[in-house]
């Protein structure tokens, strides 16, 4: 999603909705340099807002206005994780969050993106709080963000691929 970002950038404004924490500016700035001289102009048509719980991320969707400016929305389902918030309300939240991606995305291209953090295998030595010990409403709300999408697109990270025996 960060190369994304800078691609985007380099023809045009781009708002970025990070829920992960994920925007890596470094990254992007490093990106644009390789791509064009006009690093300032270029990465001034990136618009970042973060959002840390999943009522700050229903809150910044809402407030975006419907523009022509595309729209990436980055690592979603992590603002769902926080398991002070219970989960019929994450669930209520995500609802909303999907009536606004909708919303985005009538007026403007949007992607979002998620990671898919499976139940199987989460190392029980992990802190409470960490992601994949809170992967058990993930499952079902990434499924969600999926039917609700036009399009899905899924990545294997070369790192956690798993080779098959030769013999």
């Amino acid at each position: 999603m960060n190369s994304f970002a800078a691609r985007l950038a380099l023809s045009g404004t781009v708002r970025v909705l990070d829920g992960g924490n994920s925007f890596d500016a470094l990254s992007v700035a490093r990106q644009v340099r390789r791509r064009t001289a006009d690093l300032e102009a270029t990465l001034g048509r990136l618009y970042v807002a973060r959002a840390f719980t999943c009522h700050q991320m229903v809150t910044l969707l809402s407030e975006q206005p419907a523009s022509k400016m595309p729209v990436l929305v980055m690592d979603l389902l992590a603002t769902f994780c926080d398991e002070s918030v219970p989960v019929i309300e994450r669930s209520r939240l995500l609802d909303q969050a999907l009536v606004e991606l909708r919303r985005l995305s009538r007026a403007a291209p949007l992607a979002a993106s998620a990671v898919h953090l499976p139940q199987e295998g989460i190392d029980s030595r992990l802190p409470l709080g960490h992601p994949a010990r809170l992967a058990v409403p993930l499952p079902a709300m990434l499924e969600r963000l999926e039917q609700a999408a036009d399009q899905v697109l899924r990545f294997v990270n070369p790192e956690e691929a798993v080779q098959g025996k030769l013999w």
